[in-house]
């Protein structure tokens, strides 16, 4: 197997943060003033929704890939996918510091983040509970 590269954009912004869909068909990007979520096709990547985050320098998606997670500070953010919302329930507070590290469960029911705080929290995604 040879190592190539299949596609190349360039954007004139820096990214911050990215996280690849299970799919392999689409990416999520932070830049410093959105969260851009692109399509990635055989000659180019081209976004379709952006996504009112500044600064993101942590996103990931579940192992389904129907939820991602990105940090926004102290807070983290709980995405569908498919629809691009975030609803209030899907939104986590409890670092005291920005949060550094996401990381799914294998059932995509829980979340852990770390924070510069020293915090480890594992987040249950169903019952909405710390």
């Amino acid at each position: 197997m040879e190592k190539t590269l299949e596609v190349v954009e360039f954007f004139g912004e820096v990214p911050y943060s990215v996280a690849f869909h299970p799919s392999g068909f689409h990416i999520v990007v932070g830049f410093a003033d959105k969260l851009r979520m692109m399509n990635i096709f055989a000659n180019c990547i081209k976004s379709y929704k952006d996504i009112h985050i500044k600064a993101c320098r942590e996103v990931v998606f579940s192992h389904g890939g129907h939820l991602f997670a990105a940090t926004n500070g102290h807070l983290i953010q709980v995405f569908n996918f498919y629809t691009g919302e975030n609803p209030p329930h899907m939104q986590f507070k409890g670092h005291s510091a920005k949060v550094s590290s996401l990381y799914w469960g294998e059932d995509d029911n829980s979340l852990v983040s770390v924070g510069w705080d020293g915090g480890i929290f594992v987040w249950n995604i169903c019952s909405r509970s710390e």
